[in-house]
């Protein structure tokens, strides 16, 4: 709780370091990509999504203050413990995005974002057929086109052209 003109504030402090962090490394990336090269075909994406990320910072901080009264802060409570599986759940999809990162350059980009998406969506409780048949093949499309087309970044795929 903070005091600013007689009103009390509760502060997720934890939050906002994070956003905090996040915004700084915004912010340098864009100031270094400039320094390194302030050319149009160097800032056309970089400038715009920080431009953006900066503005949605902005509404992270503000949603990070809130106002208490009387009777809130008395009947706060501090927080719950997570939920059962939660745990579980944070561990095993960082446990498979683990697994993407090692097997992108082993078997191809584009084979592993696949079984990482299809992978991901079982491991969270998805059953549909139709989302897991449209969802994965159409993420990675989307995914290695913005790659090769907006960044002229070479992706190692096991279909198509090798980067």
């Amino acid at each position: 709780m903070i005091n600013v003109a007689g009103r009390k504030f509760a502060v997720d402090i934890p939050h906002l370091i994070f956003a905090t962090g996040i915004a700084g490394w915004v912010a340098w990336f864009c100031l270094n990509a400039w320094h390194a090269s302030s050319s149009i075909e160097n800032l056309i994406l970089i400038v715009p999504v920080s431009g953006i990320a900066l503005v949605l910072y902005l509404f992270v901080i503000a949603g990070c203050f809130q106002r208490v009264t009387e009777s809130e802060q008395q009947r706060a409570s501090p927080r719950q413990p997570l939920a059962p599986g939660v745990a579980v759940k944070i561990a095993g999809s960082m446990g498979l995005l683990v697994a993407l990162v090692v097997a992108g350059p082993l078997i191809g980009f584009d084979v592993a974002c696949f079984a990482y998406v299809l992978a991901m969506l079982l491991f969270l409780g998805e059953r549909r057929i139709a989302v897991l048949l449209l969802v994965p093949p159409l993420f990675c499309v989307a995914v290695i086109y913005c790659f090769n087309t907006l960044l002229s970044t070479p992706l190692p795929l096991f279909f198509g052209e090798r980067g």
